[in-house]
């Protein structure tokens, strides 16, 4: 970034205020695609289908799983060009970190919110990283094609029954429910991601019973 428009990220940090720009780049594997669809002439990859979302969350009538919004003001790098139109984008979500934390609430008493969220005494930490690429055409001459990769950092919670273990292990997986992507200016757009997470109890094998 040694050569990088100094316009462009004073621009970039007059819209997000003090948050960083982060732009990765690190997209060595394929990201994977269960659903295409197309919206306003853009290509959205990554969205469960809705049959596989109703299973997704009615596996074994479960009822560890939250949902999750992460939306995002992205930057154009200053090396790129301008956006003349958006074409695709392709979101997966890796989870990173999972650990249970003891709260409010215990068997005996389940604190309950006006949005009816439970307290239970026990409630599951879960970060993750949402990686993303971008691809648009530049708004140049020869209209060339560009992607820019962008890896997003978010945290959620799923609340536990009160006898789960704080050294508990669960097998925590994420369903995306929707992509909206618009472009705010020529070097600005504007991203919001509907997660859907769950976590299914890791059950001990036999042999490691004792």
């Amino acid at each position: 970034m040694n050569n990088c428009d100094t316009n462009c990220l004073k621009e970039c940090k007059a819209t997000l205020g003090n948050v960083e720009c982060s732009v990765n780049g690190n997209f060595d594997r394929p990201l994977p695609c269960e659903c295409e669809k197309v919206d306003e002439l853009v290509i959205i990859n990554g969205i469960c289908p809705r049959e596989k979302l109703e299973c997704f969350l009615d596996c074994g009538n479960i009822r560890r799983w939250t949902q999750l919004l992460v939306p995002e003001v992205l930057c154009i790098p200053c090396q790129k060009p301008d956006i003349e139109q958006l074409i695709s984008i392709t979101a997966i979500v890796d989870i990173i970190s999972q650990r249970v934390v003891r709260t409010p609430g215990d068997k005996c008493m389940t604190l309950t919110n006006e949005e009816c969220t439970d307290l239970t005494g026990k409630k599951l930490i879960i970060e993750g990283v949402l990686q993303q690429k971008i691809v648009y055409a530049a708004a140049v001459e020869e209209q060339s094609v560009h992607s820019v990769h962008f890896d997003v950092p978010f945290s959620a919670f799923i609340i536990l029954a009160p006898e789960d273990h704080l050294s508990k292990k669960f097998k925590v997986e994420a369903c995306i429910e929707d992509i909206f992507i618009t472009n705010i200016t020529a070097r600005k757009i504007f991203k919001n991601v509907t997660l859907v997470i769950r976590a299914l109890p890791i059950v001990c094998p036999e042999i490691c019973i004792i």
